[in-house]
């Protein structure tokens, strides 16, 4: 048990050290020498941990995807505060992947999760993705993950209850009409 705990600590320091460093430089200037004389251990353990600096970031990345769920529940409506609240226990590695040295890719990866969702939702339901509706979604998705990355990079970010007071209170309406065309109610 105490060598399980020891191996977590070991593998919790290498990602530590490699954040600080991915702060600060892109992927492509990070070194695994860098990553494990930070985390003050040498070049092998690391390997005994991640084949290479891509795969501490891919490590990472697949965490946070795991934790997102933006699935549709069954009352259809929106798990906005789920998201949010993800976001929020996401906070600081998500500014920073979604920030200027970060992973372009991974930040469509969660526009993708949040399209596949409307779009269980549409066939759930039976209703056809035509283009309008494919567009819409488009629409609430960009707006919701630009929003979403302007409150994670604020230096003091409000509570996520404020941002999601403002963001249903500029897309209720849409969000709404959305749903409702969603369900075939319009």
């Amino acid at each position: 048990m105490k060598k399980e705990g020891a191996k977590k600590e070991t593998r919790e320091a290498l990602i530590t050290a490699f954040w600080k460093l991915y702060r600060e430089k892109s992927i492509e200037k990070i070194t695994v020498g860098e990553i494990a004389a930070a985390a003050g251990y040498n070049r092998s353990t690391f390997y005994e941990y991640f084949y290479d600096v891509p795969d501490v970031l891919q490590h990472i990345e697949n965490g946070i995807v795991e934790d997102m769920q933006f699935g549709i529940p069954d009352d259809d409506r929106l798990p906005m505060d789920e998201v949010v609240a993800t976001f929020e226990r996401n906070a600081d590695a998500l500014s920073v992947l979604l920030g200027e040295h970060g992973d372009f890719s991974f930040f469509f990866l969660i526009r993708k999760r949040m399209r596949d969702a409307f779009a269980e939702l549409a066939e759930k339901n039976g209703v056809p993705l035509t283009f309008e509706l494919q567009t819409e979604i488009e629409y609430h998705v960009a707006g919701t993950t630009a929003s979403l990355l302007m409150w994670l990079r604020m230096t003091d970010r409000p509570s996520a209850e404020t941002y999601l007071s403002a963001v249903r209170s500029v897309n209720e309406a849409g969000t709404e009409r959305l749903l409702g065309r969603l369900r075939c109610e319009g």
